[in-house]
């Protein structure tokens, strides 16, 4: 088996969007504050997710729940059937760090 697909099997980051609905929110939910983060510097290199880069940008670091909801609406803004909420909150209406429109 070729090496990447070894290790995309085994990387929690990989696992994580491979997750969608009540999984992934039952996953999001009980993720730390770090874990979200790291998930979306991993996802997108480009991204103010670090505090560090947020801060020298002129940015607020994200907060954890912010952080939930970014990785949540990542991972599920391609899905074709997502409503746009996360759980009751409807995510378009949130000023995020990232775009969850499809």
């Amino acid at each position: 088996m070729n090496e990447s697909l070894i290790q995309r099997d085994s990387d929690w980051r990989y696992q994580l969007s491979e997750l969608i609905d009540e999984k992934l929110l039952e996953q999001v939910n009980s993720m730390s504050r770090p874990e979200l983060i790291e998930w979306l510097a991993w996802n997108d290199r480009n991204g103010l997710f670090l505090d560090e880069d947020a801060i020298a940008e002129g940015y607020p670091p994200l907060t954890e729940q912010e952080a939930r909801m970014c990785v949540y609406g990542v991972i599920m803004r391609d899905e074709p059937e997502w409503d746009s909420y996360m759980g009751e909150v409807y995510l378009r209406d949130l000023d995020l760090a990232v775009d969850v429109s499809r």
